[in-house]
């Protein structure tokens, strides 16, 4: 991965891909970048800007994707701005699973966020901790409250494209980067249907984040108790029993149509800060 600049001046990524094997991510990026997807707001996978096909005799071409930050960088400050982002990201798996195509690889670091609104100077692309420049050290970021961001799936290199909206849609597993996926587990797994291990990888990065602590998660973020049971459901070890992402989505809705003003306004803490 390399960051870049565009004429304009906009920050951009470059992502190495290697044919054949990256021209499925590449396939279905490019779908998802279509007018006609990207003009819908639940479309919330991440835009492909340019493609640098190889060179003669060469094997590897660059996706151009617009440069963005990991999702914890950045603190959540309000249980409202959580909120936001389990909107977004169920509203664009939703989104991915009406067009009959199944993510993958639903974990943390394959959400991200337009984040750069979020600091006076562009940060360094990899040394957090530096502005762009190496000038002097990144500036505070300004809450989300103030400065919405979208959130962004990205990374469809285990993504897959169902050409037809009849099932069964079966796959041979195990794949992604969850190895507790309940599906997946034993030596010789039979194939499954994907579009509940999506549902069931997404309800585990909230679960690992903001519920109960994941591997990766040193200290979760607290105050989001009402997600648990969807999350529960989401996590569900019968995928037959988990909920679709429709029906993720409808539950989801009544539950913030049940939190006061008071709640969304209230501060998540990460959990080492309440000792």
């Amino acid at each position: 991965m390399l960051d870049a600049s565009r004429p304009n001046g906009s920050l951009v990524a470059l992502k190495r891909l290697k044919f054949p094997v990256g021209l499925g991510e590449m396939t279905i990026g490019t779908r998802f970048s279509s007018p006609s997807l990207f003009a819908d707001p639940r479309n919330h996978c991440i835009p492909i800007l340019d493609i640098i096909l190889p060179m003669p005799g060469s094997d590897v071409a660059f996706i151009v994707m617009p440069l963005l930050r990991q999702t914890r960088i950045a603190p959540f400050e309000t249980v409202g701005e959580a909120v936001e982002f389990f909107r977004q990201i169920f509203e664009g798996l939703q989104f991915m699973h009406e067009n009959n195509t199944i993510h993958g690889d639903c974990k943390h670091n394959n959400i991200m966020e337009d984040g750069l609104s979020l600091y006076t100077s562009p940060p360094h692309p990899f040394r957090h901790e530096m502005r762009r420049d190496f000038t002097d050290r990144t500036p505070k970021p300004v809450s989300r409250t103030i400065r919405p961001t979208k959130y962004y799936l990205i990374d469809f290199g285990l993504s897959y494209d169902f050409t037809r909206e009849d099932g069964p849609h079966m796959l041979q597993g195990p794949w992604g980067g969850f190895k507790d996926v309940p599906e997946h587990q034993g030596s010789e797994p039979p194939p499954c249907d994907p579009f509940p291990v999506d549902v069931y990888c997404i309800g585990n990065v909230i679960n690992q984040q903001f519920i109960d602590r994941g591997p990766r998660v040193t200290f979760p973020f607290t105050g989001c108790e009402f997600m648990r049971e969807l999350v529960s459901d989401m996590m569900n070890k019968d995928p037959k029993k988990r909920p679709t992402m429709d029906e993720v989505v409808l539950r989801f809705d009544l539950i913030v149509k049940g939190l006061s003003w008071y709640k969304l306004r209230s501060p998540v803490i990460r959990a080492d800060e309440l000792r």
